[in-house]
């Protein structure tokens, strides 16, 4: 287990970082090689750095989306992330992000400093309970 704090840490500063220069390369950075992403369905789910980069890049057309509220809580060796701002709408129609909008939440777990698991929650309480 990590220092306690030290995982939100981090997160709050790759967050900062990704907001004030619009790449995700912070957060890739922190990124295991072997990182596994889960979104809301089965089918949403990306195996490695590059794939995950790929993935959740290519979601906001290239482009990262406002977060204007985070709420950000560490549980054990994960970090519990709730953003929303005008970008979260539902995603593009005919996809399965369709019916998706609204705040977005994730687990970040990390081993040794690094993301090795992101998975994408519907709900805040969802999330906080899965996450050790």
């Amino acid at each position: 287990m990590s220092e306690p704090g030290s995982n939100l840490a981090r997160v709050l500063a790759v967050w900062g970082e990704m907001s004030r220069d619009q790449t995700m390369a912070p957060l890739v950075d922190v990124m295991a090689a072997d990182v596994v992403w889960q979104g809301l369905l089965p089918e949403l789910v990306c195996h490695g750095r590059d794939e995950v980069r790929r993935v959740l890049g290519s979601a906001g057309g290239g482009r990262l989306p406002r977060v204007t509220r985070m709420e950000a809580e560490e549980v054990g060796d994960s970090v519990v992330v709730t953003v929303e701002g005008p970008d979260f709408g539902p995603g593009p129609a005919g996809s399965v992000l369709e019916a998706i909008g609204g705040p977005r939440t994730l687990v970040l777990s990390f081993e040794d400093g690094r993301i090795v698991r992101m998975e994408s929650f519907g709900t805040r309480q969802e999330a906080l309970g899965v996450a050790t």
